[in-house]
């Protein structure tokens, strides 16, 4: 029985170790993570400027002329409602901050989007993607692949945030200013 009373006090340090070692172990995963998260939106930014699209007349497009500009790029389908409901405020948000190049990636055919704006005419400049428009969205940070998703890409190319699902003047307009205003 001492035998055992003494046992159990190694075995308590011997596992204290070892929490310590694992705690130890995760924040390095943590740390690790965490840096390489901020690769990743550099990674991201990069996977936009390296694009190219055919706007809606069929002509190609560089995403690379867009560099050094802050960017609004939004992610939409002609099917998607809540896509659709949010096109007119960014629209309007596009007159209010001209700094601010705005940019509408479609996850739709060509015929699509241009029988759509006949209808909800847009002002800012609209690309088809297809399904490689889903292909950027994961690399510009989207999880689920759901739409509308909105990214802010700053004028240095680090992203500066994201969006998922259907977004408000209200909610965009403080980080639009900052993003004309050059901070």
């Amino acid at each position: 029985m001492a035998g055992e009373r003494q046992d159990a006090p190694r075995r308590g340090a011997a596992w204290s170790r070892r929490a310590w070692l694992g705690a130890a172990t995760g924040l390095a995963c943590l740390a690790v993570a965490g840096c390489s998260g901020k690769a990743d939106e550099a990674a991201g930014a990069d996977a936009f400027f390296e694009r190219r699209f055919a706007d809606l007349q069929g002509v190609s497009a560089a995403m690379s002329d867009y560099r050094g500009k802050p960017v609004l790029v939004n992610f939409w389908a002609t099917w998607c409602a809540p896509c659709v409901k949010e096109m007119p405020d960014l629209d309007a948000l596009q007159s209010e901050f001209p700094q601010v190049a705005f940019v509408g990636i479609g996850i739709d055919s060509a015929a699509n989007l241009s029988q759509f704006v006949q209808k909800i005419p847009v002002r800012y400049d609209l690309y088809e993607a297809q399904a490689s428009g889903l292909e950027l969205m994961r690399a510009l940070g989207s999880n689920t692949g759901g739409l509308p998703y909105t990214v802010l890409i700053g004028a240095d190319g680090r992203i500066l945030q994201s969006f998922a699902g259907q977004i408000s003047k209200e909610a965009l307009r403080p980080q639009l200013r900052r993003m004309a205003a050059g901070t």
